[in-house]
């Protein structure tokens, strides 16, 4: 799949037409959460949204702006969940290290089964990797401010560069975790909740060493 069209399709505003676009998207959402991409069909998106397959056509001109259009769809979704939790409470590093490695886990646990079809996809669709990657840095900011008010607790002797490699730490993690499963490259079965927990020591070890 090439990114020959970059665009989404903007949502309608005639009530009625909003309505049939919201479940043609609800649709493939949960489709490609049930089966992947390799299981999206068109067809089974109009089943079960209750359209025609020309009508899908006819608003999202092809499959790939359909699904890049969800992708942008889960992308706000993710962002307001995270915004959404935005003041950090603990006064000392380490809780906010916790907190927020916890917060990235959580965010991305909400959405596993998608996000594991879109990472997969991703590889083929240079849009859906591309606004991947813009929200993934968006969280990184986040995930740094948060933590750069507490630098002077760090052990490290450039702290920017540490407070990025924690992030790559957490949310690389995740990710592969979310793509592959728990036992991809080990054959310790960590479920998703302890592996937050490791992590979370981890990168606490690391930034205040």
């Amino acid at each position: 799949m090439t990114a020959t069209t970059s665009q989404t399709v903007r949502p309608p505003k005639q009530k009625r037409s909003r309505e049939s676009y919201e479940r043609v998207l609800d649709a493939a959402h949960g489709l490609l959460e049930e089966n992947g991409f390799e299981g999206f069909t068109v067809q089974e998106v109009a089943a079960r949204a209750n359209v025609s397959v020309g009508a899908i056509y006819e608003r999202f001109g092809n499959k790939e702006t359909l699904l890049r259009t969800v992708h942008a769809r889960l992308m706000d979704t993710m962002a307001e969940f995270d915004s959404g939790e935005a003041v950090v409470e603990p006064s000392n590093a380490r809780e906010v290290i916790e907190l927020l490695v916890r917060r990235v886990a959580a965010t991305m646990g909400a959405h596993r089964a998608i996000l594991r079809a879109f990472m997969h996809l991703g590889a083929l669709d240079e849009v859906i990797s591309s606004r991947g990657s813009l929200e993934s840095v968006e969280v990184s900011r986040r995930f740094k401010d948060a933590l750069r008010p507490h630098a002077a607790e760090f052990g490290h002797a450039d702290p920017e560069i540490a407070l990025d490699v924690a992030f790559r730490i957490t949310y690389s993690t995740l990710a592969r975790q979310v793509m592959y499963g728990p036992l991809f490259e080990s054959e310790i079965d960590l479920g998703f909740d302890q592996l937050t927990g490791e992590l979370a020591l981890a990168c606490a070890a690391y930034l205040l060493r």
